[in-house]
């Protein structure tokens, strides 16, 4: 017999999604006290955060085998790291858009990016509906793995926001990484460099749908560079596993042509026409 009870709200499938972040922040939290498994110190003049032992193991265990594969299971650990971010420095989204979450038989696609890179922002652009699309109906895990391959203040700025909101409002997380990569691209068309700011960061979080409140602890944490730890372990996956330029692109452990995929339904069509992969996701 067919239920009576109605079917959620969107407002109440995000509190859902916020409240399942929350607990899975609260334990991660927990084991953090339990057991500080991997420590960061800085080097040089840089101030550049080595990442922890765990950290390390997990990504030198996957050098050989190059970008993509399953998901990595571990998370991160230790201060200047967003919760929910795994040991190689990705954030891995499932069918309910919440990050640190993903489903069982889904193929992974792994998007290895930078915040400043203006081909980055145009695949994003142009991919945005169809990965929604996917992620939605369980085809997909997004994991996304940022980095600051072109060494700009850009992705410095976008990457302490960035931590604020997967630590304080998750269920927002993906909208924001879509918002910050839009406002990019056309700061980028405008061939405005002073438009590279604290402000048109917040500005992208506040048309994302990002809390007042949250934004404000943005700002705090562009001011303190918060999460540089979480920018050298990615750093050291990219290095580790040779990712020459961004984006770069891979279904499971198979990289993607871009010229292959390069219509609003490519990656689509790339799955249907039944890709080789590792369909496995932890």
């Amino acid at each position: 017999m067919a239920s009576n009870q109605p079917r959620p709200t969107k407002a109440e499938r995000r509190e859902a999604a916020r409240a399942k972040a929350r607990a899975m922040r609260e334990e991660q939290e927990r084991r953090e006290r339990r057991a500080r498994i991997t420590r960061r110190s800085l080097l040089g003049v840089g101030g550049i955060a080595v990442v922890g032992a765990a950290a390390a193991l997990v990504v030198n265990s996957r050098k050989d085998t190059g970008p993509g594969g399953e998901i990595v299971s571990e998370l991160a650990q230790g201060d200047g790291v967003p919760a929910t971010v795994r040991a190689d420095g990705s954030i891995v989204f499932g069918a309910d858009l919440t990050p640190g979450t993903s489903t069982d038989g889904a193929r992974n696609l792994h998007i290895y990016f930078d915040y400043s890179c203006h081909h980055c922002a145009n695949f994003e652009a142009f991919h945005a509906a169809e990965i929604d699309s996917l992620l939605s109906d369980g085809t997909i895990n997004l994991v996304l793995h940022p980095a600051k391959t072109l060494k700009t203040d850009w992705s410095d700025l976008v990457g302490n926001a960035m931590g604020v909101v997967l630590d304080q409002e998750p269920a927002s997380a993906l909208a924001f990484h879509q918002a910050a990569l839009a406002r990019f691209a056309e700061i980028y068309a405008a061939q405005d460099s002073s438009a590279l700011t604290a402000a048109s960061v917040t500005q992208a979080a506040t048309e994302a749908g990002v809390s007042d409140a949250v934004v404000a602890q943005m700002e705090t944490a562009i001011a303190d560079n918060t999460y540089s730890a979480w920018f050298a372990l990615e750093a050291e996956t990219f290095t580790e596993l040779g990712i020459a330029s961004t984006p770069t692109v891979c279904l499971d452990d198979e990289q993607l042509s871009l010229t292959d995929i390069a219509t609003e339904t490519g990656i689509t069509d790339y799955i249907q026409g039944g890709a080789a992969g590792d369909t496995s996701a932890q």
